[in-house]
């Protein structure tokens, strides 16, 4: 590693401190030597005690309740001492030390704002970068109307993992949060933050977007990888990540689109949920 680049890892932490450790055990395999501080946000967990907490890199804060995704991102971006920021799920893995292929780039092209690389899935396929959405993305992908065409022009458009096979850097036009890299600070000295407006979701799309209004290139770099996990959710936690979900859609495409196309989608949007959500109180009562 450079001297003079300094790099911190920002891990929002809430109910996961076991995932969190074998995040931290991973990183401490691969690529520790390359970070100089690693933030972990607790979002008022019930498991937090087994968190490591004994390496001299590692800072814990710990919310009194949860504040959502984006409001603990920007908590570890305050405290963070270098400018470079590493954005990882808890439920993440680093399986090499591909990524400071990634984080190299980042750190010599200052006209890249955000970067990321593949996410490779335990149970499941799904792709990383995505391409700027549209009113016909909202519609066809980001509803249920994905499940009945899959295989829409509109859903194929956003996410170009499924149209090419990528085999170098690519500038697109988003970046899953589950692995983000980005400056603390913008070429005026501002803090890059997550809009607040989001609890959960969209957040990390929304935050590109921004970066590439601002003049900065978003990019996909193929070449690093690292494992996601996930797992099963209990109803509750599955019923009340579907509302962030019904929500941050809502707030995104109000946030990017024309006011008549976010308007039309919000319509849209509000008699889906409508109508899942009755369907549900039928299928639970019957």
């Amino acid at each position: 590693m450079s001297m003079n680049q300094k790099r911190t890892i920002i891990i929002v932490n809430y109910n996961s401190s076991k995932r969190s450790n074998d995040l931290l055990s991973s990183i401490k395999k691969n690529i520790y030597k390359e970070i100089n501080e690693i933030i972990i946000i607790d979002n008022n967990s019930n498991d937090i005690k087994i968190l490591e907490t004994k390496d001299p890199k590692i800072k814990i804060i710990i919310n009194k309740k949860n504040l959502g995704f984006a409001k603990a991102v920007n908590q570890g971006i305050d405290k963070s001492k270098n400018n470079l920021i590493i954005l990882l799920n808890p439920d993440t893995k680093i399986i090499n030390n591909s990524i400071l292929k990634t984080i190299s780039l980042i750190e010599e092209d200052k006209n890249i704002g955000v970067i990321g690389g593949k996410i490779k899935y335990e149970y499941k396929k799904i792709f990383t970068a995505n391409n700027a959405p549209t009113l016909l993305t909202g519609l066809f992908e980001f509803t249920n109307l994905k499940k009945i065409f899959p295989k829409n022009k509109y859903t194929l458009n956003f996410w170009p993992e499924i149209k090419q096979k990528i085999t170098k850097p690519l500038e697109v036009s988003g970046i899953c949060g589950a692995y983000l890299i980005f400056r603390k600070y913008d070429k005026t000295g501002k803090k890059n933050y997550f809009s607040e407006d989001y609890f959960l979701y969209l957040e990390d799309l929304d935050f590109c977007l921004k970066m590439k209004s601002k003049g900065f290139k978003i990019i996909f770099d193929p070449r690093s990888e690292i494992l996601h996990i996930g797992g099963a959710s209990t109803n509750n936690k599955y019923n009340m990540a579907l509302n962030h979900w019904y929500k941050s859609r809502k707030i995104f495409f109000k946030k990017h689109l024309n006011p008549v196309e976010g308007i039309i989608l919000n319509i849209i949007f509000t008699i889906e949920e409508l109508f899942l959500k009755t369907r549900l109180l039928i299928k639970n009562h019957d």
